[in-house]
């Protein structure tokens, strides 16, 4: 038969069950504004029955086994496969907006206007060769178009210099993050073997996921070890990142590149596996995939454009121009009479070495207008056969290899190419951004904690608190009556 004590028993566990889930309940609404922060659950189910009277199983109350966080583990790994993509467009819309503000086109100040504007001194020069405020005037444009193409070829330079100290901080924030989640692994794994789940220690590691995803394109996945406990492995590459407690470090090497490391930009950094400097990380997506994109990407076959493709643009433009200009301003004779000399600057490395950064107005003009040769050699300074010739070059559509166009085709070209890829770098992050936001809404939609609904549970676990306690009372007295008033009628 039961006893009253044994019904004492089972609202006392009602009353613990519902203490419990109040805390739990409290604990999520404290944390509603926790980034990373997932809504908790007490886990209940009723005790083991004993056998009672032959009309019956009697129950024997609640036990609460375990507080479980409600997470969607396929959205987790959706989520971390779309921030991948918007760490990666995010870092190119934002360099491509930079470039693009490097050659400020259109503007007063473009490659296009002060290329207008030097060979409009060479047409006025042309009307009156023997004007010296004309030559000055050709000379002086001259030097700001050269000036106009060092500056726009120095801030390249300087932007792949930062993009390369950029890269170098991205890996060693990879390593960062590596080392926080290896060491939360062995926390989790440490709190869990009795069976219990570490949930606010697992909500850091998720939120230190959700970081390296939009550095790297990582692929996170779980085991079992011997003892059937999980554990949680990283791959970057195909290669193992973090396996539970241990991880793998980046490093970078600095290696010459040509074209690049000549120009002042210093050596750049590849990045490797430490203690095997030889193998290459292989990076797919992500913030570092964006940064060694555009400081790489030269636009050769498949490669992407990036800083480097827009400096080699540069070099070719003033490469071509200046051995233009300078093969027909030799053909000419100046105002002394004397053959023409080079117009620009030729290095003494000759004149395929004549880039962004180098290319200068020659000394002897900048001293003497007057050596401009704007005559042909026939009949001396009196014509003007040789500065229409080289106004001519204007329109000339066989200066550059890469494309058929003249000289203003040729920025054209270029600055349309860079507004393209500008677009399509600003189409493909708000899509992504759209994806992933979508994601995590719905993910947080599982997880989030919703006052609501914790408001609701507030009033639920209260009412079930008070409903014990008043079962308790009941039973109180209940036991007060069968011990102190039982057999006492008729006293």
């Amino acid at each position: 038969m039961r006893t009253t004590f044994g019904s004492l028993n089972i609202a006392n566990t009602g009353l613990f069950a519902a203490h419990r889930a109040l805390d739990v309940t409290s604990h999520n609404i404290a944390n509603t504004n926790t980034d990373g922060y997932s809504r908790q659950v007490l886990l209940q189910k009723a005790s083991i029955p004993i056998w009672g009277d032959p009309k019956g199983i009697m129950g024997t109350g609640v036990d609460t086994y375990n507080i479980v966080r409600i997470r969607n583990e396929y959205l987790d790994s959706k989520f971390w496969s779309q921030n991948r993509s918007v760490g990666e467009w995010t870092i190119k819309q934002e360099n491509l907006a930079s470039i693009e503000t490097i050659f400020n086109e259109p503007s007063n100040t473009g490659l296009r206007q002060v290329l207008d504007e030097y060979f409009i001194a060479l047409d006025e020069l042309s009307k009156s060769t023997g004007d010296n405020t004309k030559r000055v005037a050709v000379v002086e444009r001259a030097k700001t178009l050269a000036t106009s193409i060092n500056r726009n070829g120095h801030e390249i330079i300087d932007a792949i210099r930062d993009t390369n100290s950029a890269v170098q901080s991205k890996v060693e924030e990879i390593n960062s993050l590596a080392l926080q989640i290896s060491v939360l692994n062995r926390q989790i794994y440490n709190m869990e073997l009795g069976d219990n789940q570490a949930n606010d220690l697992r909500d850091q590691r998720t939120a230190l996921l959700d970081k390296l995803s939009k550095i790297i394109d990582i692929e996170v996945s779980t085991n079992k070890d011997y003892h059937n406990n999980e554990t949680l492995s990283i791959k970057l590459g195909g290669i193992t990142f973090v396996e539970h407690v241990d991880y793998q470090e980046l490093a970078y090497v600095d290696i010459d590149v040509p074209g690049i490391t000549d120009l002042g930009a210093g050596k750049m950094s590849q990045i490797v596996w430490k203690g095997m400097e030889s193998q290459k990380v292989a990076i797919g997506s992500g913030e570092l995939r964006g940064l060694l994109d555009i400081r790489d990407g030269d636009g050769q076959g498949l490669n992407y454009r990036g800083l480097r493709y827009y400096l080699g643009k540069l070099n070719e433009f003033a490469r071509e121009f200046s051995i233009a200009i300078n093969e027909q301003h030799r053909k000419g004779v100046d105002f002394y009479g004397e053959p023409g000399t080079d117009f620009f600057i030729v290095p003494p490395e000759g004149e395929n070495k004549i880039n962004c950064l180098n290319i200068a107005v020659s000394g002897f003009l900048l001293v003497d207008a007057n050596l401009i040769a704007a005559s042909s050699d026939i009949e001396g300074e009196s014509n003007n056969e040789n500065i229409l010739k080289m106004i001519s070059l204007k329109d000339d559509t066989s200066l550059f290899q890469s494309t058929k166009g003249t000289l203003d085709d040729f920025i054209k070209a270029m600055l349309s190419t860079l507004a393209v890829d500008s677009q399509q770098s600003i189409r493909m992050l708000t899509n992504t951004e759209i994806l992933a936001a979508q994601t995590d809404i719905t993910r947080m939609s599982v997880s989030g904690v919703l006052l609501d609904e914790e408001m609701g549970n507030m009033i639920k676990f209260n009412q079930a608190y008070n409903a014990s306690a008043m079962m308790i009372t009941t039973l109180d007295k209940i036991l007060d009556t069968t011990i102190n008033r039982l057999g006492m009628v008729g006293r």
